[in-house]
């Protein structure tokens, strides 16, 4: 997968960031991922319970490789 460059008024935005805009920006993107796995995961597995697809989220994503 190749990533587009970043447009030059974007790279410029991310630059003036604060640490914390970035981290809040970090943070939701975390969410976001966090979110579409659980919901994957119940699509796939209609038979378990919410609880048990974010346990079996939590465990994918803590095996991840970047």
């Amino acid at each position: 997968m190749t990533l587009e460059p970043l447009h030059p008024i974007q790279l410029q935005r991310f630059r003036e960031m604060s640490f914390a805009e970035k981290w809040a920006v970090a943070r939701s993107l975390w969410k976001m991922a966090w979110e579409a796995r659980v919901r994957a995961m119940r699509r796939m597995r209609p038979d378990l319970s919410d609880e048990e697809c974010r346990q079996l989220a939590a465990r994918e994503i803590a095996r991840a490789r970047t």
